[in-house]
């Protein structure tokens, strides 16, 4: 892995792990759930742009993680596991932004997100010390 890249993948993943961090403090004092989610979708937004990077692949301003999962797939066919997770996701990003949204995420189902898109932060993390 090219050093540069590395460090820019690096940097995402801080940016990314801020949101991560936020979104829990924002569960456990009962934060609105609309902003819990984008946050969340924020999050992991950030650690595939910054596993993409790492992997040479060029900025794209973004927000679908179905489509970045779908460029993550094309280095490692684990990530496919994650697209209903995923979608669900970017539907949180959406329900934020724009009112009267397909979905109407409670805190807790942002707490279940949060958990089951854990092994694909670890995931990610894992891969750049691997190639480190």
């Amino acid at each position: 892995m090219d050093n540069n890249n590395k460090i820019k993948a690096l940097e995402w993943y801080k940016k990314a792990g801020h949101d991560i961090e936020a979104v829990k403090i924002l569960i456990e004092k009962g934060g609105p759930p609309d902003v819990v989610g984008v946050l969340l979708q924020q999050g992991v937004e950030k650690y595939l742009k910054g596993y993409l990077i790492s992997k040479g692949w060029k900025l794209r301003k973004i927000h679908d993680l179905k489509v970045l999962l779908d460029e993550a797939t094309k280095h490692d066919p684990l990530f496919s596991q994650y697209y209903d997770l995923l979608d669900i996701l970017t539907q949180y990003y959406f329900e934020e932004k724009y009112p009267f949204g397909e979905i109407e995420a409670s805190l807790e189902d942002v707490e279940n997100g949060l958990e089951d898109i854990q092994g694909l932060i670890d995931f990610i993390k894992g891969d750049l010390k691997k190639d480190g």
